[in-house]
């Protein structure tokens, strides 16, 4: 395996996603669509490809990074990132965050982007719930007071009709001078190839994620910002729950029990006749919001979640 095949391989596991977007000739940023009219992937021989046209070629790529959850209205990421565009308090924005992330050990990656912004990165190890990586990422900017304008993802479920927000991938062979490249404080920039195997070998693992997440604190007015797509229609799938859904959702388990609490709040959701997808999607938030007791097990813990919201729906005669 040639040098360039291990550097770009290792380049499109870092920055997986769901499609490729492409700069046009005026310098726009748009999605990149085959002749056919088809998304370039972000996955895949055709990523590879383009990743190598993007690296030693004459491509400028970005990507978004929603991947959809068969089964699920939710999506999952690979990456996490915060882009500032703020001159030069940019630098130091990107600098706290990142201090703050060492300290929790967890791996982060500052770069110059293409203009006079910064961006941070954060690349996993395996795949997460897009809600609980943007609850992260704010987590970490509350602490030490940095704007959340750009968080990524800007999205937790895939909108109707796009991808959700990407952003510009870093080290495009034609990029500015200086620009576009991972920083290292008073020493040089990083090369693409040490860039690209420092951050492989140092990906950050879901429990880091979870415990970061678990720092968040939702502003005043808890209410998602927009109401996940779900495959039954006819009955409730929004986010005016009421009575002790209402109650948990904002307040949290009370009683300290969360498994109890989370069953508690499926059931009344089925009792204010919401559809089975949209119980088992605001459990599982609900679940991100509060102590991620079920996020935080990965595959087991979605069955474990599926299993107690089925539990509810069998004791509301659902």
């Amino acid at each position: 395996m040639t040098d360039r095949v291990a550097i770009g391989d290792k380049f499109c596991h870092l920055f997986r996603g769901n499609a490729l977007a492409k700069e046009t000739p005026d310098g726009d940023f748009r999605p990149w669509r085959g002749e056919d009219g088809t998304p370039m992937p972000a996955k895949g021989p055709v990523f590879e490809e383009a990743i190598h046209n993007h690296l030693w070629g004459p491509y400028r790529l970005g990507v978004y990074p929603l991947m959809e959850v068969e089964g699920s209205p939710s999506c999952n990421v690979g990456w996490l990132a915060v882009d500032w565009d703020e001159g030069d308090p940019s630098y130091v924005h990107a600098v706290n965050v990142q201090g703050l992330l060492t300290q929790l050990g967890i791996p982060s990656w500052v770069e110059s982007s293409r203009s006079r912004g910064f961006h941070l990165w954060v690349f996993l190890k395996e795949d997460i719930p897009a809600q609980m990586g943007r609850n992260a990422m704010f987590a970490a900017c509350q602490i030490v007071e940095s704007p959340t304008k750009e968080v990524y993802p800007k999205q937790v479920t895939m909108p109707a009709k796009g991808f959700g927000n990407g952003i510009r991938l870093p080290y495009a062979q034609n990029r500015p001078e200086g620009r576009q490249e991972a920083v290292r404080g008073s020493e040089s920039n990083l090369c693409l190839e040490e860039f690209t195997n420092e951050a492989f070998d140092s990906m950050v693992n879901r429990q880091q994620i979870v415990k970061l997440a678990s720092l968040y604190q939702p502003p005043a007015s808890n209410r998602p910002l927009h109401t996940p797509k779900f495959t039954h229609t006819g009955t409730k799938i929004g986010a005016d729950f009421k009575a002790v859904a209402r109650d948990i959702w904002d307040q949290g388990p009370t009683h300290g029990d969360r498994s109890l609490a989370l069953f508690s709040f499926a059931c009344s959701l089925f009792r204010q006749k919401y559809t089975p997808d949209a119980v088992y999607e605001w459990t599982r938030q609900c679940d991100l919001k509060w102590g991620q007791k079920f996020a935080a097990r990965g595959e087991s813990g979605e069955k474990q979640l599926r299993k107690l919201v089925d539990d509810a729906a069998i004791k509301m005669g659902r």
